[in-house]
């Protein structure tokens, strides 16, 4: 579409707004009305097919429109080759667009992509676009703004609306818009650094206090034995302690339980007069929660016998909601959390005399930093290898295949994995719908009440428990690897039956071990004391009580 005729258009719709303006800016004006009223217009002029005229799937057409006023999504998510280019969030011209709240729901879906850099607030009435790249702050929301106009201005600063026109956005338009000044670029903090920085510091805080507050549970063990059980108890405890809240935090945002659940103990211990124990309450919640997911995460262990400070838990679950918390849970992908996770396994916790810290492990240090296999060459991997191998084959005898991960780390190539493995049956079974058990009382395929069809939380841990397999030395990155399978299981559900145990157990698929090393090795050598054998952490392949004996 010519520019000229983009004026015209535009003008039209700016006369309409101002001819009658009271009506719109009146409170019986909803947002579901605006947008169609006036922002479906203002795009579709800008060249993009709002109404999905072409009738594409929901993976290949331009925009994805959220239907009425959805909590949790972007109302407006515009992309090119099926990749998001920029998000709008609409508000009824009623509400303030300055209003803090608004603007870091915006900038937070955004951010917390990592790879979307642009959002616009609108309600056409003013029109805010913002620099998403900059870390959301409550305290300077308008931080990243790039430009505002009022609805009277649109005409005299076309130029700057057709930047976001489908053809100027092809173009690569929306990385001039990026903000370029040395204050920016300081703001410039992606959501896995700041995830990771934040994750660190309640590490360490939490370490610190276990210690202090558990010390006498180990007075009666020499010295150096002592300090080797501090330190596998506490990085024990404190790794299983922040998993479970952040694996709550994520169903609570992915609407799998009640939101606020964890926020609404926080407020129970205060009512109390803050004398109240509130890790002893959640360790009650968390068997509850254990009842209806099952899985590793949320059994009960030794870090439940343990003293912790309510005021430092709730600091540290506070600091998992708005507005101290920037981070949304069900926009932060299960891979990007797993790359987080990647970094934060490269330290550990150390007691010395005198305190008790976080530093790089021996061997992280001794190769330069933390190494991380990057997600395209994990994509390129399953392509290659999974996605050969699953070709042509029924789901029956995809059950019979196994795959395995020696070394699995956080479980990248496993997570990516069971997500190939997921898309497969999803397509197969909507070429052979007979097959999917249609009818029956567990169906392998879910229709929601919009439409939408997905594979059933039945069949995703089936093939969970049939197909994926893993082993790492390390029992942090086990753990880890679990809980990142666990949330590619629960993706995408919602209205999840109680008491149900809808999660597998995954104690016999992901191991913990050597897997370069097996048990025959103190045949040869008898000098291994028991804290070498620890240390070495051998693995028995074909023993079916802790390798894989059932696959091998």
């Amino acid at each position: 579409m010519e520019k000229e005729e983009i004026h015209s258009k535009l003008k039209s719709l700016v006369h309409k707004f101002e001819a009658n303006k009271y009506h719109y800016l009146s409170k019986n004006y909803l947002e579901e009305e605006v947008k169609i009223d006036f922002i479906n217009p203002l795009f579709e002029t800008l060249g993009w097919d709002i109404r999905n005229t072409k009738a594409l799937s929901p993976y290949e057409r331009d925009v994805v429109v959220e239907k009425g006023e959805t909590i949790g999504h972007p109302d407006y998510n515009f992309r090119i080759d099926g990749q998001t280019r920029f998000f709008i969030e609409a508000k009824a011209p009623h509400e303030p667009l300055h209003k803090v709240n608004h603007v870091l729901q915006a900038k937070s879906y955004a951010w917390n992509t990592k790879n979307v850099f642009i959002v616009l607030l609108t309600d056409f009435e003013e029109f805010r676009l913002f620099d998403a790249t900059i870390k959301p702050d409550a305290k300077n929301p308008d931080q990243g703004l790039i430009f505002e106009l009022s609805y009277n201005q649109y005409l005299d600063n076309i130029d700057k609306l057709m930047l976001l026109s489908k053809e100027e956005v092809e173009k690569g338009s929306l990385d001039k818009l990026i903000l370029k000044d040395l204050k920016s670029k300081k703001l410039r903090i992606p959501v896995d650094k700041a995830f990771l920085e934040d994750l660190s510091q309640w590490r360490e805080e939490l370490a610190k206090d276990i210690y202090k507050r558990n010390i006498k549970e180990l007075e009666d063990r020499t010295d150096e034995k002592r300090v080797k059980i501090q330190v596998k108890i506490l990085n024990e405890a404190v790794q299983k302690i922040l998993n479970r809240l952040i694996f709550i935090r994520i169903a609570e945002d992915r609407k799998i339980i009640e939101p606020k659940s964890l926020l609404d103990e926080v407020e129970w211990w205060k009512a109390g007069g803050k004398r109240r124990d509130l890790h002893r309450r959640l360790t009650d919640r968390f068997m509850g929660w254990n009842q209806d997911f099952n899985g590793e995460i949320l059994k009960i262990g030794p870090c439940d016998v343990l003293a912790i400070d309510s005021h430092l838990l709730a600091k540290i679950i506070e600091g998992l909601y708005f507005p101290t918390c920037p981070y949304r849970f069900d926009v932060i992908g299960v891979e990007l959390l797993g790359s987080i996770y990647e970094r934060y396994l490269g330290k550990t916790i150390r007691v010395t005399p005198k305190r008790v810290k976080i530093e790089e492990k021996p061997e992280v240090r001794k190769a330069g930093g933390v190494y991380y296999t990057p997600q395209y060459i994990v994509d390129y991997i399953v392509k290659n290898t999974v996605e050969k191998v699953i070709k042509k084959k029924t789901p029956k005898q995809i059950e019979k295949i196994k795959i395995l991960d020696p070394a699995c780390g956080s479980g990248s190539f496993l997570l990516t994995a069971f997500h190939t493995l997921i898309n497969y049956h999803f397509h197969y079974y909507e070429k052979h719908p007979e097959e999917s058990g249609q009818g029956t009382l567990f169906p392998d395929v879910i229709v929601d009440y919009d439409g939408t069809k997905r594979l059933s939380i039945e069949k995703k841990a089936q093939i969970l428990r049939n197909n994926i397999f893993g082993v790492d030395i390390d029992p942090q990155a086990v753990e880890i690897a679990m809980m990142s399978l666990y949330l590619k299981c629960l993706e995408g559900e919602r209205d999840l039956p109680r008491k149900k145990e809808l999660l597998p157990s995954l104690a016999k698929n992901i191991r913990c071990g050597n897997s370069l090393i097996s048990y025959d090795i103190f045949d040869q050598l008898t000098l291994f004391e028991e804290e070498e054998k620890e240390r070495i952490n051998p693995f028995d392949w074909y023993s079916k009580s802790t390798g894989f004996g059932q696959i091998m």
